[in-house]
């Protein structure tokens, strides 16, 4: 008998389906889609979490039912389940009998526990960083503000396996070889003012030569990942936007007769003041200089 399992989201009713609170980020693992010769059958049940290699859904036995093997005599380790193995799928719903004879995984056999189990332990082995933010040309000020009409060129400091991936990881649990491996699928910058920026990977890099010699119109825009400014911050909460980036992790693995995708998330804010460049008007004539357009109230 033969099957696979794909780890997908939006199984509430499945254990696996439960989010893990991380920081300073979240994990939302999926729930479960199992597929048994071509049809997609529950993941767990009330006999227990499918398993590929036997057909059968198993529960835990402290001691083995046979009728040709003998009950003791086993290494040290050596798991018992109880199997309903499958017979058919109806409408979704597999088909079945409990079978008297037990399943066996001796030490170093393959599934003695739910592969999806095993998978989620190893990715909590995984570190992940939520990636540092580098905010330019606004750096070039001495005051590190963005400027109304400038771009803003948006970009991750720190890139590497734990911040942008990808990481891999391979390990073995309860007898199930897992191989697990890390990718961003996006980063989104949520730039305040209700604004957000999605972008593929991890940005573009911008140098103070870009600037030499440029008028601020002259400043080009980022060819990855940058923004504009339409209005100033000062009417925000502290005077500032909080831009905030999360970077969307998917962690695909296999093992055990099945694979999956554990989806993630890990974010972090920095505040930014945006400020305008006011004219200041000059007496052609020489004269003192003439006072400021009024700063417009926030209210009104």
């Amino acid at each position: 008998m033969t099957g696979q399992c794909e780890l997908t989201a939006g199984d509430d009713g499945d254990p696996a389906s439960e989010s893990t609170q991380t920081t300073p980020g979240t994990k939302k693992p999926g729930g479960a889609k199992c597929v048994f010769k071509g049809q997609a059958v529950p993941c767990r049940t009330a006999d227990g979490f499918f398993d590929a290699a036997s057909g059968c859904y198993l529960t835990p036995q402290d001691a083995p039912s046979s009728l040709v093997n003998p009950v003791s005599g086993y290494p040290s380790g050596t798991k018992f389940y109880r199997c309903w193995v499958i017979l058919g799928v109806v409408d979704g719903r597999p088909q079945g009998i409990e079978r008297f004879e037990s399943v066996i995984r001796e030490p170093g056999q393959t599934q003695t526990i739910d592969p999806r189990v095993a998978a989620q332990q190893v990715v909590e082995t995984m570190t992940f960083i939520a990636p540092q933010l580098g905010l330019s040309p606004y750096v070039q000020s001495a005051t590190h503000e963005g400027i109304v009409n400038v771009p803003v060129w948006m970009g991750v400091t720190d890139p590497g396996p734990t911040t942008t991936g990808p990481q891999t990881k391979r390990a073995a649990v309860g007898g199930v070889a897992i191989e697990a491996t890390g990718t961003v699928d996006r980063i989104e910058w949520s730039m305040g003012g209700g604004e957000t920026v999605t972008c593929k990977g991890a940005g573009t890099p911008f140098s103070r030569a870009m600037a030499e010699g440029k008028s601020l119109k002259e400043i080009p825009a980022s060819p990855t990942c940058g923004h504009k400014y339409r209005t100033t911050s000062r009417c925000e909460k502290s005077g500032t936007y909080q831009i905030t980036a999360t970077a969307y992790w998917n962690v695909h693995w296999t093992g055990g007769g099945m694979q999956g995708d554990i989806p993630m998330d890990f974010s972090r804010s920095v505040p930014l003041r945006v400020t305008d460049l006011r004219p200041v008007l000059v007496d052609p004539a020489g004269g003192p200089t003439t006072s400021q357009p009024p700063v417009r109230s926030c209210t009104g």
